[in-house]
């Protein structure tokens, strides 16, 4: 990276502009995941995404840390859902959520969708990232 590039964006700013900063990149990766020719480049879009959100969250105090084991999750549900894996018929019970991976068992009752299912906590995580999207141009 131009060491000057670096210097003008990041020199002097406030908080409060890096995040909007980050709310133009979550939108432009959205815009371009929804308009990618393949699944692979809308995956990388979408991943784009949520690691600026993740961000976001984090410069905005939402949480003090993520843990590895969720960053290495999301990997290997970005990976399964590309390689079509695993996927599950609308009739098929689904049995761990799909997103961080534990079993109804640990997680208790699973919200179900098409082929997917996702847990309480999960669930609650992703209601936090939209929240903090409120108000950001789409």
């Amino acid at each position: 990276m131009d060491q000057d590039f670096r210097k003008k964006t990041f020199r002097g700013a406030k908080i409060e502009d890096v995040i909007l900063e980050l709310k133009k990149l979550i939108n432009l990766c959205e815009t371009k995941s929804s308009k990618a020719c393949d699944k692979e480049q809308q995956r990388f879009y979408e991943g784009m995404a949520i690691a600026y959100t993740t961000v976001q969250l984090k410069l905005q105090g939402e949480f003090d840390y993520i843990e590895e084991k969720v960053i290495h999750e999301l990997g290997n549900v970005m990976k399964q859902t590309v390689s079509n894996e695993k996927v599950a018929s609308n009739n098929e019970a689904i049995e761990e959520c799909s997103f961080c991976r534990r079993s109804k068992k640990e997680v208790g009752e699973l919200a179900l969708g098409p082929g997917v299912s996702i847990c309480r906590e999960c669930l609650q995580f992703g209601e936090k990232v939209i929240e903090s999207q409120k108000g950001s141009v789409t």
